[in-house]
């Protein structure tokens, strides 16, 4: 390519420039082939835990032209689930598809049955059909063996990625390759940690870096698969220490972290800047190591610039979840868009944290539970003092009466966002009725509108966003 004439080499940058999609079967060479590529194939990176993944981000963040259009890392922390025998694999891999050899492409031409079975009426046709038999056992016999020889190289593979994704040298190989990648990409300001949602593409690049353990793409995608119980928050922020911008968007999703008991501000330096939180463990359900223990009350005071804070939790666990502190903590002049599901505070926490950003707050989505108050007092406290209020997403907002959680009804939210958004009455609340529920909701939508689908800001990612909005 080096070597075509200039005037040719400008066409067909020009050509691929304007059909991106052709540059994929194609190998980049040249500085005029990867000018004209990055800013369609490499806005972001997968690191998997895999020491071919941490290779080839570190060759893209080393290339001279690729490593300027990086702006996202997605990580994910995810570890394989260790199988002692080839047994438990095979067990765990259920879904594996295999040919079967099928007797039809052993059977004798033109071979008739009856009730009884094959019609062999000459010795010379028993002798065919029962040749033909053996050839077919034979055949499945050695599809069995080949099965099962395919089937131990995975596991063995499979084996060897856990041993190296559990030692010591490892981890901290991974965790440089953070560091190395965010130092050296000038426009690198954004990381998701996350297990690869279920977007064919995420998934295809996963499959890709572990095909040799992986037969099929689905084996990968199981809840026992992203338990990292190795990393902590801490380590993870620290690695995203910016040389020149530091951190724009943070998103976690289902990452059970472990905590330090005790993080320094000056450790973080790359959250001064940080604009987008977006925290969920949405899918971890019941899972013990799911805690909102991340300090985000220390971690928040230093992001002055925050825009946007999501925190979804898992549901019916929000009385273990208190969020008084992450509130209490969150003071940004530019805060527009807040959502916080299945976590637990008080209304004067939440009523001094809207009030001290109400010239700024646009959007609020609650599926919170008020420790103390009621919701009745917390709306006609902010009621007509939210300057910028745009958009209200209430659902599911739970308060304790008499001891007893109580869950509101889909339309008595709907008229509290009424009240807020139009200044129409706001009635005494009702109790949600399961059965009631089910019935209206068939006949008509008395849940909050779905979220507009807006595109989302330069290094944030629909699918992603997807996973902790539900209403995105």
């Amino acid at each position: 390519m080096e070597k075509l004439p200039l005037e040719l080499k400008q066409r067909i940058c020009s050509f691929l420039h304007a059909n991106p999609r052709l540059l994929k079967p194609i190998r980049l060479v040249s500085k005029e082939f990867a000018s004209a590529a990055a800013p369609y194939l490499i806005p972001r990176l997968f690191l998997f835990r895999h020491p071919d993944s941490c290779a080839q981000v570190k060759e893209i963040a080393e290339h001279p032209v690729f490593s300027k259009y990086v702006t996202t890392l997605v990580v994910d922390l995810s570890v394989l689930k260790s199988h002692d025998n080839i047994e438990s694999w095979i067990e765990d891999h259920t879904e594996l598809e295999y040919e079967e050899v099928e007797w039809s492409d052993f059977e004798p031409d033109g071979q008739e049955y009856d009730e009884y079975g094959p019609v062999l009426e000459t010795c010379a046709l028993s002798n065919k059909f029962h040749a033909k038999c053996e050839r077919f056992y034979e055949a499945r016999q050695e599809a069995t063996r080949s099965l099962q020889s395919e089937y131990e190289g995975n596991w063995k593979a499979h084996q060897d990625i856990v041993r190296i994704q559990a030692s010591t040298s490892f981890q901290s190989f991974f965790l440089e390759t953070v560091t190395h990648t965010f130092r050296i990409c000038p426009n690198l300001t954004n990381i998701v940690i996350s297990p690869p949602v279920q977007i064919q593409d995420v998934i295809a690049r996963r499959t890709h870096i572990f095909e040799d353990i992986l037969p099929i793409s689905a084996s990968w995608v199981r809840p026992q698969d992203s338990f990292p119980v190795d990393f902590q928050l801490e380590e993870m922020l620290q690695a995203t220490n910016h040389s020149l911008f530091g951190l724009n968007s943070l998103t976690i999703i289902d990452f059970p972290f472990g905590c330090s008991e005790k993080i320094e501000i000056e450790s973080l330096k790359s959250l001064t800047s940080l604009k987008h939180v977006r925290i969920s463990h949405n899918r971890l359900n019941f899972d013990p190591t799911t805690k909102l223990n991340l300090k985000q009350e220390v971690a928040l005071r230093a992001a002055h610039s925050l825009e946007t804070l999501w925190v979804e939790m898992p549901a019916h666990i929000y009385e273990h979840v208190n969020a008084n502190g992450l509130l209490r903590a969150t003071d940004s002049r530019s805060l527009r868009d807040i959502l916080l599901s299945n976590v637990c505070v008080s209304e004067n926490v939440l009523v001094d944290f809207l009030l001290r950003h109400a010239s700024s707050l646009q959007h609020l989505s609650f599926g919170l539970a008020l420790s103390t108050g009621s919701w009745v007092s917390t709306l006609r406290r902010i009621s007509r003092r939210m300057e910028k209020l745009e958009r209200v997403q209430l659902t599911g907002i739970t308060e304790t009466r008499e001891s007893e959680m109580v869950t509101f009804s889909s339309e008595w939210c709907l008229k509290a966002r009424n009240f807020l958004t139009k200044g129409t009455e706001l009635p005494e609340p009702v109790p949600y009725d399961q059965f009631y529920e089910f019935e209206e909701e068939r006949s008509s939508n008395c849940s909050s509108p779905l979220r507009n689908h807006i595109l989302p800001e330069d290094g944030l990612w629909e699918e992603y966003d997807g996973e902790v909005n539900s209403y995105f």
